[in-house]
């Protein structure tokens, strides 16, 4: 192919790209567009009514995830210190008043209960 021929092919998509025709919006869209408009703004103003709005800070999905690992780092951490043995208590002396607490397994609400 020379120089020329290539030119005249080029020349000929261009010639077929200017007969298109431009493009035209869908029936009605501009109606669609516009009710989608007016239904956003009345939500935001009025979030109670349609549909409910979440907060800034779960739309995004780092602090959504940020948030839900805080979670469950707090329930692992409390789970953990829960499950941990309690240190020993020292046996308190016999004929005090916390031994006899401690033999019949009073504590200060129980014995207060009937009050």
């Amino acid at each position: 192919m020379n120089t020329n021929e290539e030119e005249q092919q080029w020349e000929d998509r261009f010639r077929k790209l200017g007969q298109l025709k431009p493009a035209q919006p869908r029936p009605f869209f501009y109606t669609r567009l516009e009710a989608r408009l007016e239904t956003r703004l009345k939500n935001h103003m009025n979030p109670l009514e349609g549909t409910v709005r979440l907060p800034w800070w779960l739309q995004r999905p780092a602090y959504a995830l940020g948030t839900l690992g805080m979670l469950v780092a707090l329930n692992v951490s409390v789970a953990l210190w829960q499950t941990r043995p309690s240190p020993p208590t020292p046996e308190p002396d016999a004929g005090t008043y916390e031994a006899f607490v401690q033999d019949y397994q009073l504590d200060h609400q129980t014995v207060y209960a009937d009050e």
